[in-house]
């Protein structure tokens, strides 16, 4: 195999994704996405193995070690299949198409993602991860039932892909006179918290996914509600994740999700979109709820995303793998020997303080994570909490020091606009929280490069850069998210650069994906080669890119005093608003835009210097519907006005905060 291996690469061997460069050497004679595979198939009259996955998936490695790499099971499928492999991450949009049809098959979905086709693309089949012997199973009876019954397999592929062109799409426009939108906000809030864990934070059950922009939207809704039980929820959804193994104390950053319902086990890899929205999380909820974890948390993960993801081009790589050398989590997990190894003397209090067991707390080895508070360790070693504190501070950061000897996790250098949208906009609000003007500047930095890198004359964004190329058409999440990530900079700069550049991103995504009929907005282009053009309705761990594209038109006609933006946002609103009645937590986005579309606009008017002050303001408030405006017409410093009401004139910018603090949507 290994002689094999050095001869002989497939097509994947040109491509520049990490995760397609991993299969190269596989002995499948794998294609990536593209024409040239689906002619054939239709050529030879073959069934087409569609396979998706990403470069730090765990399982995605599993399936490739058992079956992919496996010469029996590889001449299988090269005799009887055209191979497809596509990094989800490159081409979102196969992947939806083809993850709608795997959820349709077997009411779940997750990568690997395994879906056999027709030779048109259609699906016929699907599901995750397959054991070897099941794989093979399957690859047989399926070509059989091709070969003896086609006509079979064609209505399967019928029935399937009605099933995907009648999900997440709008076809009509809706008429909202006779729809109340705040009481359609009501309903999605009973719908989405019977689905809430008040117990250990998140949503209820296994696996646990972080859901930053869920987590955002209450804390945006309690705040600004009489719904306190909601940001006290939020609390104690962020000490929940901050205290288990979900976190990467040792190094700082987050891994992907929890595979337990207690934040313990985590999925070990680490991915760019998670740790960009969890630092805007914690930034918003420091401004709420000052909680010095909640500042230590921002600083440690922006310091292991500047350590690990940062490129020498300021911009932000994708993720880190979950395995190290074939195993899960070995890069991040220890043994009790290991760490007292390292501590000597204070492994002692480490131990106890991060439930480091002889025996391990995980598959033999430790999971590093907070089992006892610093006030119980100052009771039961009978110290000082602060001795404590930096007792585990050495600690932490002696078993780092250590840790970077082990051979370290692989990155995927793949640079995506619509994540590194995410991460500007996580240190835009970092900095409005901490006024670390290093934040503004690495926010800056990048929002420069996408402009200028990824980016065309035409105003078209790509999507990927890696290893020197710049591709991929860009999607709407990738508009979206830059758009809002531009418009974040421009409240905090107040430079009309960013305003000008969000706005003619969003004229292009008008021409690219609006549908004139509906008013909504296309996930894809017009002229894609997939089988069907599909919508992004659904919130995830990422928010809908279409519910932003809301959010943004809704700035823009704030800013820009264009009614027809704020039209269209609501005439958007209107058509979701039945599904989101009963849409629980997946539709978070949404009713964080139905919340912005009842909030009054809050206006203030500032005097000399109000930039500065204005960041003060910023940094003790999260209300989502701000505008300013220099003002030397004013009595005092600060005049603020709220909907068509104006508070009395005043020389403290605190007052303003309280005021802004104080609105509530039930009043409007």
């Amino acid at each position: 195999m290994d002689k094999w291996k050095d001869i002989r690469p497939n097509r994947l061997v040109r491509e520049v994704s990490p995760y397609l460069l991993q299969h190269a050497y596989n002995p499948v004679n794998w294609y990536p996405w593209c024409e040239e595979a689906f002619e054939k198939a239709r050529n030879e009259n073959k069934l087409v193995i569609v396979s998706i996955g990403y470069s730090s998936c765990h399982w995605c490695h599993v399936m490739g070690n058992e079956s992919f790499s496996d010469a029996s099971v590889a001449k299988i499928m090269n005799e009887r299949y055209v191979c497809i492999k596509v990094d989800r991450e490159e081409r979102p949009d196969v992947d939806q198409i083809y993850m709608n049809a795997v959820q349709i098959i077997t009411r779940r979905g997750g990568w690997p993602l395994n879906c056999f086709t027709l030779p048109d693309g259609r699906p016929i089949y699907g599901g995750t991860y397959f054991p070897k012997d099941h794989w093979i199973s399957i690859l047989e009876s399926l070509n059989e039932t091709w070969q003896a019954e086609p006509e079979k397999v064609l209505q399967v592929a019928d029935e399937l892909t009605q099933g995907i062109v009648s999900t997440e799409i709008i076809k009509k426009k809706v008429d909202g006179s006779s729809i109340n939108l705040k009481e359609t906000l009501e309903e999605n809030i009973q719908s989405c918290k019977r689905q809430l864990d008040f117990k250990t934070g998140g949503t209820g059950g296994a696996p646990k996914f972080p859901m930053s922009g869920l987590l955002k939207f209450l804390l945006t809704l309690g705040h600004h509600s009489q719904k306190k039980e909601l940001k006290e929820f939020v609390f104690l959804t962020l000490g929940k994740i901050a205290s288990g193994g979900i976190y990467d104390h040792v190094g700082g950053g987050f891994f992907r999700y929890s595979v337990d319902d207690k934040w313990f086990v985590p999925h070990f890899e680490k991915m760019l979109y998670d740790n960009a929205q969890l630092v805007e999380l914690y930034s918003l909820a420091y401004r709420t709820n000052p909680n010095p974890l909640y500042q230590r948390i921002v600083e440690e993960t922006l310091k292991f995303v500047e350590r690990n993801l940062l490129t020498p081009d300021g911009v932000f790589y994708s993720g880190l793998d979950a395995d190290t050398a074939g195993l899960e989590g070995g890069y991040y997990t220890w043994t009790k020997s290991e760490v007292d190894q390292v501590l000597g003397a204070d492994s002692e209090l480490f131990n106890a303080a991060y439930g480091v067991t002889p025996t391990g707390n995980w598959e033999q080895t430790n999971i590093i994570y907070q089992s006892l508070t610093t006030s119980q360790l100052s009771t039961l070693f009978n110290l000082p909490i602060e001795e404590v504190k930096l007792h585990l501070r050495s600690s932490l950061s002696l078993l780092n020091d250590a840790r970077k000897k082990r051979i370290p996790p692989l990155v995927d250098d793949k640079v995506i606009t619509s994540w590194n949208a995410l991460m500007i906009k996580a240190l835009v609000s970092a900095y409005q929280t901490f006024n670390n003007k290093k934040y503004l500047k690495s926010a800056q930095n990048a929002a420069i490069y996408l402009l200028t890198q990824h980016q065309s004359n035409d105003n078209s964004l790509l999507r990927v850069s890696c290893k020197g190329k710049t591709y991929g058409n860009g999607l709407l999440d990738d508009y979206a998210y830059t758009i809002d990530a531009l418009l974040n900079l421009f409240e905090v700069t107040r430079n009309d650069f960013w305003l000008d550049s969000a706005e003619n991103l969003l004229k292009k995504a008008q021409l690219l994906f609006a549908d004139k009929e509906t008013e909504m907005f296309y996930y894809t282009p017009e002229k894609t080669g997939l089988i069907v053009r599909k919508m992004e309705l659904m919130d995830g761990v990422m928010p809908s890119a279409s519910a932003i594209m809301v959010k943004n038109l809704y700035k823009l006609g704030l800013f820009n005093q264009n009614a027809e933006y704020t039209k269209q946002a609501q005439q958007i609103l209107t058509n979701v608003a039945e599904q989101l009645r009963y849409g629980h937590v997946f539709v978070y986005e949404w009713a964080n835009q139905l919340l912005y579309s009842i909030l009054p606009v809050a206006e203030v008017k500032g005097k000399e210097n109000f930039n500065e002050i204005f960041l003060k303001i910023q940094s003790d408030s999260i209300y989502p519907k701000l505008k300013i405006q220099k003002s030397n017409s004013i009595p005092e410093n600060f005049l603020l006005c709220i909907g068509n009401t104006c508070q009395s004139p005043t020389n403290e910018y605190q007052d303003v905060t309280k005021w802004i603090n104080a609105i509530k949507y039930e009043y409007y």
